[in-house]
């Protein structure tokens, strides 16, 4: 996408202000092999330097939106990996499927009649 210039649909954000923290915090840190997850030390220190008070819940899921940020930071390094927001079901898998062997079909039967 980057290389055709082109922005990906996005979802849309329900707790902008959720994003806003994670996004000030830094939703990941450096690690010696690459991004890792916010640490809980860091997550303190941002609420005590920043001035705010979280209830524990909001501390517990930008926790796990930064693990989650890191583990697809990781998986969208594969070129054919899906947006992280879509869903698979059995039912899409099934129909991708059947579309995948149809298009090889229809190719060893093109390759059969060209060769």
């Amino acid at each position: 996408m980057a290389v055709d210039d082109l922005t990906p649909d996005m979802p849309p954000i329900r707790t902008p202000w959720i994003i806003d923290h994670l996004m000030d915090l830094g939703p990941s840190e450096a690690g010696a092999m690459g991004p890792v997850p916010i640490s809980w030390a860091s997550i303190d220190h941002w609420q005590r330097c920043s001035g705010h008070d979280l209830p524990p819940w909001t501390s517990l899921l930008l926790r796990r939106l930064s693990i989650d940020f890191v583990a697809e930071t990781v998986r969208a390094r594969e070129p054919d990996c899906p947006p992280p927001w879509t869903a698979t079901s059995s039912l899409n898998r099934d129909e991708v499927s059947r579309k995948v062997t149809n298009a090889f079909r229809a190719l060893m039967i093109s390759k059969e009649q060209n060769p």
